[in-house]
């Protein structure tokens, strides 16, 4: 192919322009070095003759202060040594820390000084002004009532039942009556004396027993035998069983009749504080006192007759319920009779039985029934038992002496849990309402024992 390029020189081939020449060796040549004057020299002496700074070889044994000055006319950094003004500087600065730090701990000793004046003068208007005072009665109070102090419950709980009664005004007046006081003691469980609407302090007094000093409080249920009395007595008193056994060998000695076999049924279920340096003998008087006094208060004097009582109340207090008290007092009247048509005397009571035994289970053998070797087996033995088999309470006791008269002869609770009981003239009918108490036993167990 033909070259249709035009003839002539080619662009490099042309001839430059004397502007285009200058450029050109100014790119390929560099610049010689600035000469360094005497005042670089002079301001900067680790400056080198070629005008660059060269630091000192032994650049870190110098710790003179540096001052750094931007770029001028001859386009780079200068940085001069000020040794002249480097020790004003640092005394400055250490000055500056100082006044920092004195104003600092200044500071922290005014707010501490603050706190202080704060707390002292709150302590001193607490001295000088009344605080606020609870709700209270002014008292002496209204209608009697008797209140309980459950076990185990503290000075706020019974405060705040004792609000919720209206015996106090306030809880925080009681607590502050019980805190203020002088006394000894505590708050004990059991049953107390107080009005409605009475004063904090008195009601806080009753409750500590000011002025009777330390005591040991006891417990005894209802139906608690003596062995279990006797323990109670020990583990609050201190006083050893054999020394309480000893104390009890010779009933009589506290005006128990002469069939008595032993204090069994005459220490009187309750609450009682004895004082601490209480003798054997004087905690069994202080029991049976009760027992004592309901019995002459129903009008029963004789011995023959309170020892009668005191034994058919026990059984009462072991196999019936409180309401049913009247009509079982009845039955096991008829049943002592020696001609009746039903048991010809025998009073046919498990409880007595299970006393015998030694035991507490409801439930006991045919073998053990026939057992004529347990002398308060009374399906072997006709009669009233050799003695109570536990402690009676009022209620059984005034049942036993006023037993409601009736037909029957047999009783059975036919359903622990209601207490639900049946009562029948005949053994034929008894036996039915027997079934069905076996039948619950059956179907529970664990209760039935």
């Amino acid at each position: 192919m033909a070259d249709l390029t035009p003839e002539g020189p080619r662009e490099e081939d042309a001839p430059l322009t004397r502007r285009e020449m200058r450029r050109r060796q100014s790119d390929e040549t560099p610049p010689a070095p600035e000469p360094v004057v005497g005042e670089d020299l002079r301001e900067y002496p680790d400056a080198s003759p070629d005008g660059r700074y060269q630091p000192a070889e032994d650049a870190g044994a110098s710790q003179e202060p540096v001052i750094v000055r931007p770029a001028g006319r001859k386009g780079y950094q200068t940085v001069t040594v000020n040794r002249d003004r480097s020790p004003d500087a640092q005394a400055k600065r250490d000055a500056r820390r100082k006044r920092r730090r004195r104003r600092n701990i200044v500071l922290i000793s005014a707010f501490a000084a603050f706190v202080v004046l704060v707390a002292g003068l709150s302590f001193a208007l607490r001295g000088i002004l009344p605080s606020p005072a609870v709700e209270d009665y002014p008292g002496p109070g209204g209608q009697e009532v008797t209140f309980t102090v459950n076990e185990g419950e503290g000075a706020l709980a019974i405060g705040n039942r004792l609000a919720e009664e209206d015996i106090v005004a306030s809880s925080g007046a009681f607590i502050e009556a019980v805190n203020q006081s002088r006394s000894e003691n505590s708050i004990q469980a059991g049953e107390y004396p107080l009005k409605q609407q009475m004063k904090a302090s008195d009601a806080a007094s009753i409750l500590l027993r000011e002025g009777q000093g330390q005591v040991h409080y006891v417990a005894v249920n209802r139906g608690m035998r003596l062995n279990e009395a006797m323990q109670a007595v020990s583990d609050s008193t201190g006083i050893s069983v054999e020394d309480l056994e000893a104390a009890a060998e010779n009933p009589e000695d506290y005006g128990l009749p002469a069939e008595a076999p032993s204090l069994e049924g005459y220490l009187a279920p309750g609450e009682y504080r004895f004082p601490v340096d209480a003798e054997p003998a004087e905690v069994f008087a202080l029991m049976i006192e009760p027992t004592m006094a309901e019995l002459e208060e129903q009008g029963i004097t004789d011995e023959a007759e309170q020892f009668r009582t005191v034994t058919i109340a026990s059984i009462l207090e072991a196999e019936a319920l409180t309401d049913d008290y009247p009509i079982v007092a009845g039955i096991i009247e008829n049943r002592l009779h020696p001609d009746n048509p039903e048991t010809g005397g025998y009073l046919q009571i498990d409880a007595t039985v299970i006393y015998g035994l030694g035991q507490r289970q409801l439930q006991f053998s045919e073998e053990d029934k026939r057992d004529a070797s347990n002398e308060y087996n009374t399906y072997a033995h006709r009669g009233l038992p050799p003695g109570p088999i536990g402690a009676p309470s009022t209620q059984a006791l005034d049942a036993a002496a006023h037993p409601e008269e009736n037909e029957f002869y047999y009783w059975v609770t036919t359903n622990i849990e209601t207490g639900e009981t049946k009562f029948a003239e005949d053994y034929e009918q008894h036996r039915v309402y027997q079934q069905e108490y076996r039948d619950y036993c059956a179907e529970n167990e664990e209760i039935c024992g």
